[in-house]
């Protein structure tokens, strides 16, 4: 039985490894994923309408800079925010502000990408909403 709160990371970078460190560091369960990635850049999720890393999930934590947004194909971030805010869980999205628009508070924090240590303090802030 685990007792520390698990946050889904979905971010296709270099920058995965830092930020799960971060969370690992500060009593975080990780898990860690790239998202949609080659050769379809299709996100399981959209194809079978949810995701099996979501389950284990008290916070998702999305990057908008994904691989298909980059090719132009598969997942988007936004049919991916969407899959997220359907299962009620907090969800922060890091970037996005092209689709933050679509979303109410209610459904996702949108920030900026922050090397200070904002992103920490928001994953407590919504798991203890």
């Amino acid at each position: 039985m685990r007792c520390n709160p698990r946050v889904l990371l979905v971010e296709s970078g270099p920058e995965r490894e830092v930020l799960a460190t971060w969370f690992d560091e500060s009593g975080f369960d990780v898990t860690a994923c790239p998202g949609p990635t080659a050769p379809t850049y299709a996100c399981i999720g959209e194809a079978t309408g949810r995701c099996p890393l979501i389950e284990d999930a008290d916070v998702i934590v999305l990057d908008c800079r994904l691989e298909s947004h980059d090719v132009h194909e598969g997942t988007s971030a936004y049919d991916l925010l969407s899959l997220y805010v359907s299962t009620a869980k907090p969800v922060i999205v890091l970037g996005g502000s092209e689709i933050a628009h679509r979303f109410t508070e209610d459904e996702a924090l949108f920030l900026e990408r922050d090397p200070d240590g904002g992103l920490i303090a928001a994953v407590h802030r919504v798991l203890s909403a």
